[in-house]
């Protein structure tokens, strides 16, 4: 497992499985790329997943913020696409993911987006979704800005956490994930901002592979607006809920997230490059 320079910064990164390395795997904020170890070992042989820890997540290198945190990722990622390949993003990473489809389409072989947190697309579509989904945010939101981290950190696992109370969370998890709660709104410039402009009309038009669109049939009521938003813009998606998981099903239901990809690789033969699967 190196850690090497990427894109000009420390970047910590592993392989899963054996065979031809065609997957790429980015990870949700305050996780690390360990959280695909499960999900990867149900994937379908010949296939080897990259994976790398996230700028200030994991093993690599400090978020210091003198990049932007999506920009950064996406650079990163750039480095390893030296094939096209499958992009599996969960949560934030399903925001890099994205861009990189629109960044370099030809280095793509399908998406698998798990929960891609574009709030944008959401806002955009039903700018009165915006109030609702500020005003459920809001006690996360008014902690973070005073500085009470521990207290954001709670509110944030309460709405997007795997469904554990936060007492029955192990002392050194949420040790983390208070330390962790400022790379949340590091991700905000662009999945909630979008400072990118993923919701501007007939940006996604670029992205012809096929796409799938996955939610947990316990997440928040956001995901099913954000994933309607991207299924109404790309010309080839999918959409897969998992019952019984919430936001954290790569990690919850690992065997169930990968034999939906499964499937659909099989099923929904690539538009560039021959077949997904083989």
């Amino acid at each position: 497992m190196p850690i090497e320079e990427r894109a000009d910064f420390q970047t910590h990164w592993t392989t899963f499985g054996e065979g031809e390395s065609d997957v790429l795997l980015f990870h949700c904020t305050m996780g690390t790329l360990g959280a695909w170890r499960g999900l990867t070992q149900c994937l379908p042989q010949g296939h080897q997943s990259i994976a790398f820890d996230l700028p200030g997540h994991g093993k690599s290198g400090a978020f210091t913020g003198e990049r932007d945190f999506q920009d950064l990722s996406c650079s990163i990622g750039k480095t390893f696409l030296d094939r096209p390949m499958h992009l599996i993003g969960h949560s934030f990473g399903g925001s890099v993911a994205l861009r990189l489809a629109l960044e370099v389409p030809e280095m793509l072989r399908s998406l698998v987006l798990i929960e891609p947190v574009m709030m944008n697309l959401a806002f955009a579509d039903d700018p009165a979704f915006k109030h609702t989904y500020d005003a459920d945010h809001q006690a996360y939101f008014d902690a973070y800005m005073a500085g009470d981290h521990e207290t954001a950190a709670r509110e944030f696992s309460l709405l997007w956490g795997d469904g554990r109370d936060w007492l029955d969370i192990p002392e050194l998890v949420r040790a983390q994930m208070i330390e962790k709660i400022p790379m949340i709104y590091a991700a905000d410039s662009k999945v909630y901002r979008d400072e990118y402009g993923f919701a501007e009309p007939g940006k996604l038009d670029v992205i012809s592979v096929p796409v799938l669109l996955m939610e947990g049939a316990e997440s928040h009521f956001s995901v099913a607006q954000m994933n309607a938003a991207l299924d109404r813009r790309l010309s080839d998606s999918t959409r897969s809920m998992i019952d019984g998981a919430g936001h954290m099903l790569p990690i919850t239901h690992p065997q169930e997230t990968a034999q939906a990809i499964s499937e659909f690789w099989k099923m929904r033969p690539a538009t560039r490059r021959g077949p997904i699967f083989a």
